[in-house]
């Protein structure tokens, strides 16, 4: 696989991966036969995305498992505490070594040997899981692991949670990364697989990891098992080895200000804190091609396509796969600008019975006659994302909900009562995305006084203005 499509998909996964996790719990294994390239068929509106690079998408599904994407179950059902016992032969790590190319972290972690190792083993009703090693920053827990299925049917693993003394890691995000052609475990065959979950600097986690683990069974359809075990695992390994940096510096791009928190450099990654000031009069979605610059004489790195933790309308967290740049002369942070939207254009208001909008953000948005007969009620939107790059932007994102022109509140049907396919269609030669949005008010909807009002949650709007600021020089303040 190209690398640029590599990222353009893994990125298109988070973004699944945050319209889903607030969604209740989908079968593991209708996820895991239709992958990410059909996961936004389960998001919000049961949209579906076509890219060009089709058999591209396919190719990603079996690269990454998200948790948000395949829904945490309620924790309705107890979870059993098993005896674990020590792998007879420890665990060698370099198995999980094509895992790496995915995650700096992962590659990190091995290259500098500070793989805690856990080496503890269960096996129950014909499915083995070995922890291998963990490891953690107090930024991202990871766990290393592998599944052996001795049944003779196709099965599925999964780490349903991750507790440091009782506090629940963050689910948002989190992921089970494999190198295998698929995730399905065949019978005889084994798996091998890193967890990670993103951890709230602000929580108050304490030594002793627990995780859940549940195994899905494609012939039953339902959970084979699900169970938990404990680890010697501290929230944060490397305390002493990090290095915190507070520059007290702001990003301003069209008069927005973007402040700079906090900058981490752990063993395994480097963590840019953002915060989008109070008095901004247009709400950030997005920061565009962020890249951290160190520059040590007439040498200068770059680091390019951060992830992205903890990002709401308030702040985001980067984290760039590198760990010495403040060692160089000095570390700063550029972006080509960002998407954004004046917070007073976040809405759209229709006049349902006509068919017409009233009120939108801009001109991009128009709606549309589906192929498909519509429900009563329901209407198409059309959006037409203008300077798209594929690797970053967004479509449209709306409210579950609208208002009446009685200030009255509804909420809309559910995605099962859409007849259209909401889909976005991307034409790269002429730097623009289609985005098919479909949204159903319901049948009473054509009564309630006029026009609605929907509020919109996300919108694609560039702002191309590059700008950078100063994280580290060689006399940091600290």
């Amino acid at each position: 696989m190209l690398e640029k499509e590599q990222r353009i998909l893994e990125r298109d996964s988070d973004d699944v991966s945050g319209r889903v996790h607030h969604l209740p719990e989908m079968k593991l294994s209708t996820a895991v036969r239709k992958g990410i390239a059909q996961g936004r068929s389960r998001e919000m509106r049961r949209r579906k995305l076509f890219y060009g690079i089709g058999a591209v998408a396919a190719t990603a599904a079996a690269i990454l498992i998200t948790v948000s994407s395949l829904g945490v179950a309620p924790k309705e059902k107890q979870y059993d505490l098993v005896q674990t016992t020590s792998i007879p032969q420890p665990a060698d790590l370099e198995s999980f070594r094509p895992i790496a190319k995915h995650d700096q972290g992962i590659a990190a972690a091995l290259d500098k040997g500070i793989v805690k190792p856990i080496n503890q083993s269960v096996e129950r009703k014909g499915f083995r899981i070995d922890i291998a090693g963990a490891f953690t920053d107090g930024r991202k827990a990871y766990i290393m692991y592998s599944a052996t299925n001795h049944t003779d049917h196709t099965a599925y693993s999964l780490i349903d949670f991750l507790e440091f003394g009782g506090v629940e890691a963050s689910s948002i995000r989190a992921e089970s990364k494999h190198a295998m052609g698929s995730n399905a475990l065949m019978p005889g065959q084994t798996g091998y697989y890193v967890y990670t979950a993103n951890l709230v600097p602000a929580a108050p986690y304490k030594e002793g990891a627990t995780i859940g683990v549940k195994i899905w069974d494609a012939t039953s359809g339902d959970y084979r098992d699900q169970f938990k075990f404990t680890l010697p695992l501290e929230p944060n390994l490397f305390k002493n080895e990090e290095r915190i940096y507070h520059p007290g510096s702001t990003l301003i791009v069209d008069g927005q200000k973007i402040n700079v928190r906090q900058v981490q450099f752990t063993p395994l990654n480097t963590y840019v804190d953002l915060e989008y000031d109070k008095s901004n009069d247009k709400q950030i979605f997005k920061l565009l091609n962020p890249v951290l610059i160190g520059k040590s004489g007439d040498e200068t790195k770059k680091v390019y396509y951060p992830d992205t933790m903890f990002s709401d309308d308030t702040k985001v967290t980067l984290v760039f796969k590198t760990n010495e740049f403040d060692r160089l002369d000095r570390t700063e942070l550029k972006i080509a600008g960002m998407a954004a939207l004046d917070k007073n254009k976040m809405k759209i208001v229709v006049d349902l019975n006509k068919k017409q909008i009233i009120e939108a953000p801009d001109s991009h948005i128009q709606i549309i006659e589906p192929d498909k007969p519509p429900g009563a009620g329901e209407i198409l939107f059309h959006f037409k994302l203008e300077k798209a790059q594929a690797s970053e932007s967004f479509g449209m994102w709306l409210e579950d909900s609208f208002t009446d022109a009685n200030g009255v509140k509804h909420k809309m049907l559910s995605p099962e009562n859409i007849t259209q396919g909401g889909h976005m269609v991307s034409r790269a030669a002429d730097d623009y995305t289609e985005d098919y949005n479909p949204y159903n008010f319901g049948k009473e909807a054509l009564n309630y006084p006029q026009p609605l009002t929907i509020g919109v949650k996300k919108y694609w709007n560039p702002i191309m203005e590059s700008q950078s600021v100063e994280l580290v020089t060689n006399h940091p303040n600290k």
